[in-house]
This record gives structure tokens, C-alpha cells and sequence, in this order.
């Protein structure tokens, strides 16, 4: 966590979260949990190669529907619960606190849970309705090696599911760059799901980030 982080979260309270000191644990019955008391599950690698290769084996080319669907899903849940942890924890409204406090505690639960390093950019969110993301040391991209897909769709799906929550809206997220290609980071557009009907195929077919950025 970077110095600037810290500060901020600690003045409302949040800096708890993300505190290896501030969690419970019961080793005999593998349990460990946040400052609100919330049971956190830890997958390994092994582990998520093992789900993914279950499900190509099951499910064939439609594992990334699959993944990015769940992830949706565990997206919007990971919001609600957050919004009962903050006020439990700090006595806050996630939804109240300043936007670089959010995007900062943004970035840090997805660090803590070792999904990578996110930067989300909403410069552009207000004028145009484009968030867009980047996500380094993707544990994804480091596991799925897929010859027609990105490696990310949960990470898709899971971005579409919190920022739905928390704008009120159905978004949807389309993975535009991933690491597992060569990239330097795996990068994503959210916006509104009618904007990005048919970008998955536009990306497939050539169209870069920017470029897609400025077509939806």
C-alpha cells in the first residue's frame, strides 16, 4: 500500500482491511476472516488452473461466458458486502467517501486478494460514460493460457458486477489487451452494455484499446 493510500484510508478508517495484522484466524478450523468478520476465502494457483481446465474439459469454448458471467455476479456481492463491512469497520458510507479515497481502496482490495494491480481511470467517466482499467500481475494471465480468449474474463466480470452496483446501472466490461499476449498489462473498457454490443468481436478482429475507446 502506497504511503498516500494509507493516509487516506486510515482518516476514514478503512486502513484495517488491508492490515495481515488485523485479521482472525482459527488454524484448526481453517478459518480466516477481515475486521468485519467476514470469512475470506484464499484460492491458490493450483487451485484456479485446475477450475479452469474443469471447465474447458466441461464446457468447451464457453468457459469465458462462464467465468465472466460468475464473475459478474461475485462482483455485485463483494459490493453489498462491502458496503455492510465500511460502516461496520469505519463507521462510513463507501458511497459518501471521496472519489480518490475510493478508487484507492479500489485498487488495494484487489491487491489484497492477490488479483493484481488495478488502476481504474474514470478522467474520462462524467463526459463520456467510459471507465477504463488496467490490471498489472493479472493472476489470471499468469495461469490461462487460452489460443482463442483472453485470460481475464472473471476479472471482466467481476469489474462489470461492482461498478454496476455502485453507478446504478448495467454495465459491461470487454477485455481489450491481456498479458498472456504479450501485453505489459491486461487492459478493459466499462461502460453501458448496449456500447459495447459486438466489442469483443471488434477486439478479435484487430481494433485496439484506444481505438475501441473511441468508437463505443
Amino acid at each position: 500500500m502506497t504511503k498516500t493510500t494509507e493516509l487516506l484510508l486510515k482518516d476514514i478508517g478503512l486502513e484495517s482491511f488491508f492490515d495481515d495484522a488485523s485479521l482472525g484466524y482459527d488454524l484448526r478450523e481453517g478459518v480466516l476472516w477481515n475486521p468485519a468478520k467476514t470469512r475470506l476465502c484464499m484460492l491458490s494457483s493450483d487451485f484456479l488452473d485446475g477450475v479452469y481446465k474443469s471447465l474447458v474439459d466441461e464446457a468447451g469454448p464457453a468457459w469465458a461466458t462462464i467465468f465472466k458471467s460468475c464473475g459478474r455476479i461475485w462482483g455485485e456481492k463483494v459490493m453489498k458486502r462491502l458496503e455492510r463491512e465500511c460502516s461496520l469497520v469505519g463507521n462510513v458510507q463507501l458511497n459518501e467517501v471521496p472519489l480518490t479515497v475510493f478508487l484507492g481502496f479500489f485498487r488495494e482490495y484487489f491487491v489484497f486478494h492477490g488479483w493484481g494491480l488495478l488502476d481504474l481511470d474514470v478522467s474520462r467517466a462524467r463526459e463520456t460514460g467510459i471507465v477504463t482499467a488496467t490490471l498489472e500481475d493479472s493472476i489470471f494471465g499468469e495461469i490461462i493460457r487460452d489460443e482463442e480468449e483472453f485470460s481475464d474474463p472473471m476479472i471482466a466480470g467481476i469489474l462489470a458486477g461492482m461498478l454496476s452496483y455502485v453507478s446504478g446501472q448495467k454495465l459491461d466490461c470487454v477485455q481489450t489487451a491481456c498479458i498472456s499476449r504479450g501485453e505489459e498489462a491486461s487492459r478493459f473498457i466499462i461502460t453501458a452494455e448496449p456500447r459495447l454490443k459486438d466489442a469483443e468481436d471488434r477486439v478479435k478482429a484487430g481494433m485496439t484499446h484506444d481505438q475501441l475507446v473511441e468508437s463505443v
